[in-house]
């Protein structure tokens, strides 16, 4: 399908996006409707704020880490990206560091560490204006190009996650979202922390989201999504859903609707 850029604002322009995503990639069954795809778009934001958040962030390992978070608990922030490397504790991590000939360190050391291979554990809830939802993400990363006085950092690697939400409908009846998938990272380049710009320079994920509806406003559903986020240095990053482009507002407050206005509105719930 020809890749078109999307520009809606409200149930009506949603209703047609949900229309034309019904001829694009595989599908268990109906259409997904206009809320559902709003849904999956500001998952797939909320994401991609929180891998921002995480890999912009400066480390938490070394000497300047807060005393507070010594003894192997320093933490890499919320699901949702608040907090970043050395916020709350919120899940589990293994951190294993690599000098620039690729032997094993005990400890990270600012010059002399080439390379980060991070395993790395995220769970707790997410709200974001009218939506929220139960988010556990796992990422295995490795953070690469870190030796000497480095201008830039890139990150590869994969992960898995499952996305939970529930709401209850005018009618009285539970409607709710299942989505799970996996993701990979492909050579994103970010500038080493206090650096302008500050977003990722380049590079791209990939994910493959599964979504099922139970009750929602047409009945159950299931669907594949495939997605593609792109960064190019600004405070947005262009996300391509199924071929079709909505685009992510990477500067969204804590709590915010993370899809930049004129892209999909603020309808749905």
């Amino acid at each position: 399908m020809t890749t078109r850029r999307v520009f809606v604002g409200g149930s009506a322009a949603l209703a047609a996006l949900a229309l034309a995503l019904a001829g694009c990639g595989d599908s268990t069954g109906p259409a997904l409707d206009a809320t559902t795809l709003q849904n999956a778009a500001v998952m797939v934001a909320d994401a991609t704020i929180e891998d921002v958040t995480l890999i912009t962030t400066p480390f938490g390992f070394g000497a300047q880490a807060s005393p507070a978070l010594a003894g192997g608990r320093e933490g890499f922030g919320e699901p949702g990206g608040r907090g970043g490397i050395g916020g709350t504790v919120s899940g589990t991590r293994s951190v294993t560091f690599y000098d620039t000939l690729g032997v094993e360190q005990d400890a990270y050391d600012r010059l002399s560490t080439g390379e980060i291979h991070v395993l790395l554990d995220l769970a707790g809830d997410v709200t974001r204006d009218t939506w929220s939802a139960s988010v556990q993400r796992s990422r295995d990363l490795t953070i690469s190009g870190l030796g000497g006085e480095e201008t830039t950092r890139t990150f590869n690697g994969s992960g898995s996650e499952t996305v939970s939400r529930s709401r209850v409908l005018d009618d009285g009846t539970q409607a709710s979202h299942e989505m799970a998938g996996t993701f990979t990272y492909e050579d994103v380049v970010v500038p080493v922390p206090g650096s302008e710009p500050r977003w990722p320079l380049s590079g791209k994920i990939h994910r493959t989201l599964n979504v099922d509806v139970v009750n929602g406003p047409n009945g159950d559903q299931s669907r594949t999504l495939d997605v593609t986020v792109a960064f190019d240095g600004d405070s947005t990053a262009t996300a391509v859903i199924n071929g079709e482009t909505v685009e992510i507002d990477l500067s969204t407050r804590w709590g915010g609707f993370p899809i930049h206005r004129g892209r999909f509105g603020r309808s749905g719930g």
